[in-house]
């Protein structure tokens, strides 16, 4: 007979995933232990094995959760029947605003996901183009001449992504400028700068 799960069973779960996250962003994946992540969360080890059997799929869920709930949000919006200009400005405020309050999370999705199997990772990669591909296709209506369909779009986008996720090396939302405040900040400058740009093709070095 299949055991079944406690009530509780999803509250705990994110409850190690949450004190992980903390850990390896603090420490680092390879610098972690599961008895420190076991430690972190006032359980024992043996408790940590009945969610997750390996270091490696704890780090994976961490990061799976992370952006996969920033797809679905980001989807949701460029979904609006709305201005791309507004729909731009609302997809960089979710997008800072998650990473300002999952700042752990960012910070192994950015530093960790070489630790994991490449089946995984693989899925990972495949989440973060989903979010690439959704700005590409902001971008392409704001300007479709910078963007258009016979040239790759990606490169806009992920100078965008680059700026932000970058950020978040140093950011504190506690700090003198607010998330919302910085997402205005971002938005201003990039869309402003771009939606004035037309493409020049540069000349052949010789």
């Amino acid at each position: 007979m299949t055991r079944a799960r406690a009530d509780d069973y999803d509250d705990k779960r994110q409850s190690i995933l949450d004190h992980a996250a903390a850990l390896f962003a603090r420490k680092g994946f390879e610098g972690s232990t599961m008895v420190e992540v076991a430690q972190a969360c006032g359980a024992s080890k043996s408790h940590l094995y009945h969610y997750f059997a390996r270091k490696e799929d704890l780090l994976f869920e961490i990061v799976r959760v992370h952006i996969a709930a920033q797809a679905e949000e980001l989807a949701e919006i460029v979904a609006h029947p709305l201005p791309a200009e507004v729909r731009f400005e609302q997809f960089v405020a979710a997008f800072v605003d998650r990473s300002a309050h999952s700042r752990n999370e960012h910070l192994v999705l950015m530093n960790d996901i070489k630790f994991l199997p490449d089946a995984q990772r693989r899925e990972v990669r495949k989440l973060e183009k989903q979010l690439v591909d959704l700005m590409a296709g902001l971008l392409h209506e704001i300007n479709p001449g910078l963007m258009p369909e016979t040239r790759p779009r990606p490169p806009y986008a992920m100078l965008l992504f680059g700026m932000i996720i970058w950020t978040f090396t140093w950011y504190e939302k506690k700090g003198p400028v607010p998330p919302r405040e910085l997402a205005a900040r971002i938005s201003q400058l990039f869309v402003h700068g771009f939606k004035g740009q037309v493409f020049v093709r540069p000349a052949r070095s010789r």
